[in-house]
């Protein structure tokens, strides 16, 4: 009888504990290995450690994810820089307040052909090679498409034109199928994708913007965490909360790389124990320490993205720190 009271009052307990844990609502843009410390902190049960219950959807694609951060049907986005740019010369606002990747979350991989003679070749002349071949990616006007808009207009080519496309969303075995069938000759995958192919035998890294090879990509505001700006008025605690729990993942992701790879393992659980070693090993580089945004940066992926819009955008509205756990 003693026993049954103390279950009885150890479930009253878990499920008071439940009732009380307030719901945060969080977006991300597909199932993408760079939002490692979300599955963390979800495997990890940090979101009820700090008292919160995350309610997570994955959409297809940027633009609704940055709709459901604007419309407010999502407290918090996992979104990439480029659409809080997007809206601020619209003249609309959502709130970056912690840098998950500084860099690019994909590499430009090439098939053997294109990569025959390579290796040696400078930046600009990799670029200028890219005349005349066909180019994957996940979604038109995305952020793979801009970075290679960029580098082209820097090295004399023009996209479309010079540089066919083709958008195969976000998925790896689409990217795989696709070099195997020799229907693309590079892409711009997510990762791990990019590393599939490379493990598949059919491409390789042709240029590395996750390493830093590429200047105009070495530290940047990419992948973040926005909100609206409502939200940051109406809930700071909450934001602050998602900073300690997003800060302590990145931790664990950084510093501890084996119980991060063991985590990853779970969240991807068709990938070889090979690919995912290899895939986090080529994310680590991008992840950030402690999510703390400069100006500078913020300034710098405007510089290349160069978003068109009637308003001028006031960058320190853009973004915020003040939700980051004091040092």
């Amino acid at each position: 009888m003693r026993f049954l009271k103390s279950a009885a009052v150890a479930t009253a307990t878990i499920f008071a504990s439940m009732a009380s844990a307030e719901t945060v609502k969080i977006t991300n843009i597909g199932h993408g290995y760079y939002s490692g410390a979300l599955y963390v902190a979800v495997q990890e049960k940090l979101f009820q450690k700090y008292g919160l219950e995350p309610e997570i959807s994955y959409v297809q694609g940027g633009p609704l994810a940055l709709q459901a951060v604007l419309t407010k049907q999502a407290d918090v986005g996992i979104l990439s820089y480029e659409h809080v740019l997007t809206v601020a010369v619209q003249g609309k606002r959502i709130v970056a307040f912690f840098n998950i990747a500084n860099r690019p979350v994909n590499n430009v991989i090439a098939s053997d052909k294109l990569m025959a003679g390579s290796e040696k070749l400078s930046v600009a002349d990799k670029i200028k090679k890219l005349k005349g071949q066909r180019v994957a990616m996940p979604s038109a006007n995305g952020s793979g498409e801009k970075m290679l808009g960029v580098l082209a207009k820097k090295y004399g080519l023009t996209l479309p034109g010079d540089i066919s496309t083709a958008y195969l969303g976000a998925e790896a075995p689409s990217y795989v199928a696709a070099f195997q069938k020799d229907l693309i000759d590079a892409a711009l995958p997510f990762e791990p994708a990019g590393v599939l192919v490379q493990q598949s035998g059919k491409g390789k890294i042709y240029l590395n913007m996750m390493n830093g090879e590429i200047p105009e990509f070495r530290d940047i505001l990419f992948m973040t965490l926005a909100t609206h700006p409502d939200i940051m008025k109406e809930r700071p605690d909450m934001l602050r909360k998602v900073s300690q729990i997003f800060t302590e993942a990145q931790k664990i992701l950084k510093d501890d790389p084996k119980r991060g790879m063991t985590i990853m393992a779970k969240e991807y659980p068709s990938m070889t124990p090979e690919t995912n070693a290899e895939a986090y090993k080529t994310v680590s580089q991008i992840w950030t320490r402690d999510g703390h945004i400069a100006e500078a940066q913020a300034r710098g992926t405007f510089a290349y993205l160069q978003p068109k819009g009637p308003a001028e955008v006031d960058f320190a509205s853009t973004f915020t720190n003040e939700f980051l756990p004091k040092k």
